[in-house]
């Protein structure tokens, strides 16, 4: 343990002020990510006396003291009040690569299906100033632009009605070891916080001792803040944009107008394009940038015969524009309906009791059903239902073993059997554009 209390310490009504900033009721109960550290006990610790709160610690299992730690952060929680849930990521095997990066999208996804099964919609991490000062040097260091230097937000949709919220960017970490030292609670110390195999380490470490006297946390989170503003005002051109220019389907497919591609910047237009890859691909994460800028340049060109990026296709269309479809090859497969199943990353499912107790699975439609599709519901190009025939293969469908019984998006079953609603992600969790994509920089 260690720290310093010149910073002074955090109280409770510092984290409710903050938390109001970014939308958080005083009443509404939240979930709060613990890992055992100085960050998150700080926070649970300040949150149970101001709201409804869980905190949520993920045993990842890649150590052999993890459960161990794990069960004395639950009890430390416990002596201070903290209802606490443990999530454990079950894993076949400890991954050999990217170990900090599988870990923590396991705990995300963890956490996320609690939120939603619960349904609390706000999940509080604790980053700090530190951590926004190393994630704009890390990502300095790759060749990030404004995105990507404009550091971590405020808050971060999750999807499926989660949101993520850090009330602590504009504090220092001093003043979270203060605030412990104050209360005199110990916490737990990762000794991979110590370990330079990863560069978060290197950079932090860096920044404990900089070379330059500019090169501070309070700097460094002042300069992203000035980012975010810049791209804020990028997104905003970019959301009017993708109104003018895009049309999107709940269908899961969208149709760009190509001749809007010379009524904006490039930076616009490249960034725009990400939103509809995200669209209909239904990824978490956005394409590097190199190969947007390789896809921009396809569809202005004269010659433009399609494009596959991410998962998505890019076709030609009638009436210079271009289709926008999921490709089949990258759609998930067929699964069994549960409870909290998202298709394919793009369609949430609701109302599944009954899928539950008929053993019902979603999977593609597929070219193997387009004809008896076709042959039960005609004028597909025309009229309503109108959908192009490109589109069909990558509808999600719902079947009884290998019958298929219903296209929900077609409005189509064959019998009685109440089949769950879906509903596209992103025409019903966010406003088209709005959405922030992990690894944009």
């Amino acid at each position: 343990m260690g720290g310093t209390l010149s910073d002074g310490s955090l109280t409770s009504a510092d984290v409710r002020s903050s938390l109001g900033r970014l939308g958080v009721p005083a009443s509404e109960r939240v979930a709060v990510a613990v890992s055992g550290g100085a960050d998150s006990l700080c926070l649970a610790a300040l949150l149970k006396d101001i709201q409804p709160v869980t905190a949520l610690i993920v045993d990842h299992c890649l150590r052999p003291t993890s459960t161990a730690e794990v069960q004395l952060t639950a009890e430390r929680l416990a002596a201070l009040g903290v209802e606490t849930e443990v999530l454990v990521w079950r894993h076949d095997q400890v991954p050999t690569t990217n170990i900090q990066a599988a870990a923590r999208e396991a705990r995300y996804a963890l956490m996320g299906e609690w939120c939603k099964a619960q349904q609390v919609q706000f999940l509080c991490t604790a980053h700090h100033m530190d951590d926004q000062a190393e994630t704009m040097m890390l990502r300095m260091a790759r060749g990030s632009g404004v995105y990507g230097l404009a550091g971590m937000a405020g808050t971060r949709d999750l999807g499926q009605g989660v949101t993520l919220v850090r009330p602590l960017l504009d504090t220092p970490k001093s003043r979270l070891v203060a605030t412990l030292t104050e209360k005199n609670l110990e916490w737990v110390e990762d000794p991979s916080n110590q370990n330079e195999v990863f560069d978060r380490v290197k950079i932090r470490n860096l920044l404990a001792a900089p070379p330059l006297e500019g090169f501070r946390a309070d700097r460094l989170a002042a300069t992203a803040q000035r980012m975010r503003r810049s791209r804020e005002a990028l997104e905003f051109y970019q959301r009017r944009w993708l109104m003018d220019a895009v049309e999107f389907f709940d269908t899961g497919y969208a149709v760009l107008d190509k001749a809007k591609f010379n009524d904006v910047p490039e930076d616009i237009y490249l960034r725009a394009l990400n939103s509809v890859i995200q669209f209909s691909g239904g990824g978490g994460y956005a394409p590097r940038f190199e190969k947007l800028m390789r896809l921009a340049d396809a569809l202005i060109g004269d010659c433009f015969s399609g494009h596959t990026l991410s998962g998505v296709k890019f076709t030609p269309f009638p009436e210079e524009k271009i289709l926008v479809t999921r490709e089949i090859s990258a759609m998930e497969k067929v699964k069994k309906i549960s409870s909290d199943t998202l298709w394919d990353g793009r369609f949430a499912l609701s109302e599944t009791e009954n899928a539950e107790e008929h053993n019902l699975l979603i999977g593609p439609l597929g070219d193997v059903d387009r004809k008896f599709i076709t042959e039960n519901l005609t004028n597909l190009d025309d009229g309503a239902l109108a959908v192009p025939k490109q589109v069909l293969s990558t509808l999600p469908a719902i079947f009884e073993g290998e019958r298929l019984i219903a296209v929900p998006q077609l409005g189509y079953k064959v019998d009685q059997i109440k089949v769950p609603i879906l509903s596209h992600q992103w025409l019903t969790s966010s406003e088209i554009g709005k959405k922030t994509y992990r690894g944009m920089q």
